[in-house]
């Protein structure tokens, strides 16, 4: 059984807590460790990245680490973006309103307008982003702006992202 947990003087990082990922040896392992008392954050970053996404489309941002590793997503609408900067960033979240206009007692017109981002892992070497803002009434549907960061740790958030 491997030696997962060291509270003390590390060879190759000196006095602290560390903790080491299931089946290494927190002794010897060069891979990066479960939990590291020396770091703000342990979170190691593989890649990062931004675009934009058309309405009721996707990217998929390949990362090719083999496993579903944690991730973090901001994303903007094209109104909270100012010179080229964005003043306001939302996590990945969606929201569906649907609606009935009235012209003197009649329908006038109803439907159903989406507003959102998704994300997820679609295997274990990609993620895809989507862009949720689309309607039914026929109006141009809305560009998102994302940021994108990659982890190597493996994903503890259940696929929520940080």
């Amino acid at each position: 059984m491997a030696n997962r947990v060291l509270i003390g003087d590390r060879s190759t990082g000196g006095y602290g807590l560390y903790v080491s990922k299931n089946g290494e040896d927190v002794l010897t392992t060069t891979n990066s460790l479960q939990f590291d008392s020396r770091m703000g954050a342990s979170a190691i970053v593989h890649s990062y990245g931004q675009g934009s996404i058309s309405g009721n489309s996707n990217v998929t941002v390949t990362h090719n680490l083999g496993y579903n590793p944690t991730f973090a997503v901001r994303w903007s609408d094209s109104g909270d973006i100012s010179s080229g900067v964005a003043t306001k960033t939302y996590s990945p979240n969606t929201s569906s309103s649907t609606f009935v206009t009235y012209e003197e007692e009649e329908v006038d017109e109803e439907g159903e307008v989406n507003w959102g981002c998704e994300v997820s892992h679609i295997n274990t070497n990609s993620i895809r982003i989507t862009n949720e803002s689309n309607n039914d009434m026929g109006l141009t549907n809305r560009t998102i702006y994302y940021a994108i960061v990659i982890f190597h740790e493996a994903d503890f958030t259940g696929g929520q992202g940080l």
